[in-house]
């Protein structure tokens, strides 16, 4: 989602990242005076494995998403698809917030709604739309409220030729 928005930040290396997250997460803390978030916010946008993980602190998104558990080792991730994903996929701040980008990005490097359904599906699909994808696409991005080419963009991060590889 990082890399299709526009917004991954390919840094290798270097320190760990702390995020910015919920104060209530935060209160539940042994030592809450210590989780300060990172003030770049471009390194917010790194690979997860340079965030920094606190045994007793799970990060919603990543507990929804089969983040290992951080009290047991762990020879073998979970696979899992259920509907808690699906509505952090949908409603989280994280997923808008990468729509929003992604819109950005596609108002920002294509001209015209075709343009941009077609360099949408590209990015996140590797492929053409087909006929119809590009009708619906094209019907709803004729709407002139401003948020739909966010609400395309969240749609495209939803499809199954985004989250699933055939």
């Amino acid at each position: 989602m990082l890399a299709v928005s526009g917004r991954l930040n390919p840094k290798a290396g270097g320190p760990s990242v702390m995020v910015t997250i919920d104060p209530e997460l935060i209160k539940d803390l042994k030592r809450p005076q210590y989780w300060v978030a990172t003030r770049d916010k471009s390194e917010h946008d790194r690979r997860t494995i340079y965030m920094i993980y606190k045994r007793n602190l799970i990060l919603p998104f990543m507990q929804v998403f089969d983040s290992p558990d951080t009290l047991l080792s762990c020879a073998r991730r979970d696979q899992s698809t259920h509907a808690p994903q699906a509505l952090e996929l949908m409603n989280g701040e994280l997923a808008n917030s990468l729509a929003r980008s992604l819109a950005g990005r596609l108002l920002a490097e294509r001209k015209t709604p075709a343009e941009r359904i077609n360099y949408a599906f590209h990015l996140a699909a590797g492929r053409a739309p087909n006929a119809r994808e590009r009708s619906l696409a094209m019907t709803y991005l004729d709407d002139p409220d401003p948020a739909a080419l966010s609400e395309f963009a969240l749609s495209i991060l939803n499809s199954n030729a985004f989250l699933y590889v055939n």
